[in-house]
């Protein structure tokens, strides 16, 4: 129901083809959510849908690392009109702490024309801050110069950059890059943070099956070691140790063997 309230905000005025495309969109974004629990799929098919949507040159998906730096981790190019950068790494000082500060507290959305100089930023409803604007109110102001270098450099000329939240935290951002001058409408916008709120619950899921996966290969690991030590055969005890040496990520490690004559007595 929230997700129809939203949309049902974000296409007044549009006409009823539009609305009926922008509805299927979203259900191919649920249903491949459904559908799939492996993120890599998700995400190479949620950057194809959008850029199909927005018709841009290039949809991608940056995630951040810890130290603030971040790959391309999904990509879809319309005919080479932009370079890939799809498995790229770039320093943590492209997108300055500021930047992804507002990015997590206040959902800042940003949009950009490089011909006219311009960057517009529209924000959602944030409890932790107490920030409470409409859900389109996209706020124009004069772009940085070097902002304007770093995009022409790329050969980008417009672009739109929506964050991707993932346990209050900023997980990544959902980026349209586009050759040529053009104007970002609020459809398109609450669109993109639809598909956006989307990928987070696709992280969430995703996040929860590895953290799954994980713990049944150590519960495999700890019985297969337990299996070996209770033989006691020379070989299994070494079969024992290179497991337990691998599954903890260790460089070497040693079994001892206390003599019977040396082992505590137990009292009554």
């Amino acid at each position: 129901m929230q997700t129809n309230r939203s949309l049902s905000n974000s296409t007044c005025g549009a006409s009823e083809e539009q609305i009926a495309s922008l509805e299927v969109l979203l259900h191919r974004m649920m249903n491949r959510i459904r559908q799939s629990l492996e993120l890599p799929a998700i995400l190479s098919g949620t950057v194809a849908e959008v850029r199909a949507f927005l018709g841009t040159d290039r949809v991608m998906v940056y995630r951040f690392d810890l130290d603030g730096s971040g790959e391309v981790v999904a990509e879809s190019v319309q005919e080479e009109r932009l370079p890939s950068l799809l498995g790229q790494h770039f320093p943590a000082e492209d997108i300055p702490p500021l930047a992804r500060e507002l990015f997590l507290k206040a959902r800042q959305r940003s949009i950009v024309d490089v011909a006219a100089q311009e960057i517009g930023s529209s924000s959602l409803d944030c409890p932790v801050t107490g920030v409470s604007l409409p859900e389109i109110d996209i706020r124009f102001r004069p772009v940085d110069p070097c902002h304007v270098e770093y995009l022409t450099s790329m050969g980008v000329q417009s672009s739109l950059v929506v964050p991707i939240l993932h346990r209050d935290r900023l997980w990544g951002l959902l980026v349209s890059h586009h050759s040529l001058p053009r104007q970002v409408t609020d459809r398109e916008l609450q669109v993109v943070q639809l598909v956006a709120d989307q990928l987070s619950i696709a992280i969430a899921q995703s996040t929860l099956l590895e953290q799954t996966r994980i713990q049944a290969q150590q519960e495999a690991t700890i019985n297969r070691v337990a299996k070996l030590l209770h033989s006691m055969t020379e070989m299994q005890l070494q079969q024992a140790l290179e497991l337990t040496v691998s599954a903890l990520g260790g460089t070497g490690g040693r079994v001892y063997i206390s003599p019977k004559d040396q082992e505590p007595q137990r009292s009554c």
